[in-house]
């Protein structure tokens, strides 16, 4: 009798350490919110979740690119602005010098109109992003648009008002709003395609956005534990390993009701 009851606790003895690995390994499951470790707890969804952590690292790179290429965009188009601007009122002050005889207001707008003229050159000269300048007409930056790098967006201007024309622009001399009007032309071909390019890139950088967030999705699907599951198993097993610990006390006390007999 004695040997089946010592059958019975071994056995109890082997559920109980059985739920409590089981119970361990639940409740480290919800402390760290992953399904799994390592690859030895799940290979499949450890290598699923690798490969989509791979892609989503390439479009995080893809995000930067991007950001990069945006901080070039945006000070073309503040670059753009400012120089419309500036020319603009330059062409109104030489069609109102031309208009005019009066030596003092005459003088008046050749003040402006240099003035003007400094601000401009400044800004054609001296926009510079990283040793890139911004204000020319030429290939300036790139970004990629995906991981692989097979799609790009190359920022390329066509044209832009000429530091040099802008410096020799002279209000007195015949023609002169005219010639600012040659300037303001370029300036808004570059200033256009400015807001196009920034524009593209806010939209790719949203796509991208939107990319990564889906795969993170995907990725947490595959790898995070569903916590209200995990809190039902684990809550079962402390149902268990209690039930188990009942029966262990239950079955020494029979055993040592049986060994009083005999003494």
């Amino acid at each position: 009798m004695l040997g089946g009851i010592n059958y019975v606790s071994s056995q109890i003895s082997s559920i109980y350490n059985s739920t409590s690995q089981q119970l361990a390994s639940s409740l480290q499951r919800i402390a760290s919110g992953k399904k799994f470790q390592n690859a030895s707890d799940d290979l499949l969804s450890f290598i699923r979740a690798e490969d989509i952590g791979i892609n989503i690292s390439g479009y995080e790179r893809v995000k930067q690119d991007l950001t990069s290429f945006k901080t070039f965009s945006s000070a073309a188009v503040q670059a753009g602005s400012s120089l419309y601007e500036n020319l603009t009122e330059m062409k109104e002050l030489a069609t109102q010098w031309a208009g005019t005889t009066d030596t003092d207001k005459r003088a008046e707008y050749k003040s402006d109109f240099d003035a003007l003229k400094k601000q401009v050159t400044s800004i054609l000269d001296n926009t510079y992003i990283d040793g890139k300048k911004v204000t020319a007409a030429a290939a300036i930056t790139s970004a990629s648009l995906d991981p692989d790098g097979t799609g790009k967006l190359q920022m390329t201007f066509s044209a832009i008002a000429n530091s040099a024309n802008v410096t020799a622009l002279d209000i007195t001399a015949g023609g002169a709003a005219a010639s600012v009007q040659t300037e303001i032309d370029s300036t808004l071909t570059y200033l256009s395609e400015a807001k196009s390019f920034d524009n593209i890139a806010s939209q790719q950088m949203n796509l991208t956005d939107t990319i990564i967030t889906s795969k993170k999705s995907v990725q947490s699907l595959i790898t995070d534990v569903d916590d209200a599951e995990e809190m039902a198993k684990a809550t079962d097993l402390q149902v268990r390993q209690q039930a188990a610990i009942a029966m262990l006390a239950q079955a020494n006390m029979s055993r040592q009701a049986l060994v009083k007999l005999y003494m």
